[in-house]
C-alpha cells in the first residue's frame, strides 16, 4: 500500500480479528475483493457498504467520509510519487 493511512475497512476488520476470507464470505465476495477494497483498488458498492457497516458495526455515514479521506490521501500520494519520477 503507497499511503500511510489505514483502510477503514482493513482497520474496522482487524479491530473485530476477521481475516479478509471470514469478511469476503459474511459480505458475498471473493477474499481478493476484499484485499482490492483494502488497497483501494476497488471501491466497494452501495450495497456491500451496507453489508460491510452491519458486519463491521460501523455507521454508513462515517465508513464513507472515511474511506473518501483513505481514497483521495492515496490519490494525492500517487500523483506524488508520478510527479517525482
Amino acid at each position: 500500500m503507497i499511503t500511510n493511512s489505514v483502510n477503514p475497512i482493513r482497520k474496522k476488520r482487524e479491530e473485530k480479528r476477521l481475516s479478509q476470507s471470514d469478511l469476503a464470505l459474511l459480505v458475498g465476495v471473493s477474499q481478493p475483493t476484499i484485499s482490492q477494497f483494502e488497497i483501494g483498488g476497488v471501491i466497494p458498492s452501495g450495497s456491500q457498504i451496507e453489508k460491510i457497516t452491519d458486519i463491521l458495526c460501523i455507521g454508513p455515514g462515517t465508513l464513507n467520509k472515511e474511506l473518501r479521506q483513505f481514497y483521495e490521501d492515496r490519490k494525492r500520494e500517487l500523483k506524488k510519487r508520478i510527479k517525482e519520477s
